[in-house]
């Protein structure tokens, strides 16, 4: 059951590291201060924080292929 725990939990992380990532938004057309937002506008990321987004999204999917492993393989480790 432990893993299926830690395999949940990474599964949950992950995917909210891919919808936090920030993504390029014309939202606001010339402002000088607007920086960008994530998937489904749920945070706002100050200007300059563009550059994040691959990384998270690698990080994410990783997790989240993490987690379904751990999960698809409980039976095999006992």
């Amino acid at each position: 059951m432990r893993r299926r725990v830690i395999g949940a939990a990474l599964i949950i992380v992950g995917v909210m590291t891919v919808l936090l990532a920030p993504e390029h938004s014309d939202a606001c057309g010339d402002c000088s201060n607007y920086g960008s937002s994530s998937l489904w506008n749920l945070m706002h990321w100050p200007q300059g924080w563009l550059w994040a987004f691959l990384p998270m999204v690698i990080i994410g999917v990783a997790l989240v292929v993490s987690g379904i492993v751990l999960i698809g393989r409980v039976r095999e480790f006992h």
